[in-house]
């Protein structure tokens, strides 16, 4: 009981000191910068094709964004899962049915999951412009185009795609 004793104590006394200077840490100092609806929306289209939520992670709306990766991932193992059905039949009838009731339902796994995956990736295009603005709503920002650049009368291509 003793050592049990002491060895509280020894755990309170050096634990005291990092409590107390815990206490003069700033936690959260960032500097938030306004989201451009424009580039979340190009966000959404170009790279999140690949993995769709890109433009919501850009308007920090990280919900909203792991949810069209989660139902893209899941659409990735339907049209998988789909594939052996349509392509193998003879491996799915002990468990589906006969031939032909294994590949019609290997096809429709296909066509949902690719509707899936495709109607997700709209969503992050039609709504990671206005999860920009809802951002820059909640914190009190307002995003402003740079006037000094449209009043030169210079263009810039602000997108490319290369074949």
């Amino acid at each position: 009981m003793k050592k049990v004793l002491i060895a509280v104590s020894f755990i309170l006394a050096f634990s005291l000191p990092v409590f107390a200077e815990m206490s003069n840490i700033v936690i959260d100092e960032t500097v938030l910068e306004p989201k451009d609806p424009i580039l979340a929306t190009v966000l959404a289209l170009g790279p999140g094709l690949l993995a769709h939520g890109w433009g919501h992670f850009y308007a920090e709306d990280y919900r909203m964004g792991l949810t069209l990766f989660g139902v893209e991932i899941g659409s990735l193992v339907g049209m998988t899962i789909g594939y052996f059905e349509y392509a193998n039949p003879n491996g799915f009838t002990s468990v589906a049915g006969d031939y032909e009731q294994v590949k019609r339902a290997g096809a429709i796994t296909i066509a949902a999951s690719v509707l899936f995956f495709v109607a997700t990736w709209f969503v992050d295009i039609a709504r990671a412009g206005s999860a920009a603005e809802q951002f820059n709503l909640e914190h009190g920002l307002e995003f402003k185009m740079n006037q000094e650049s449209m009043n030169d009368k210079s263009y810039i291509l602000a997108y490319t795609y290369k074949f």
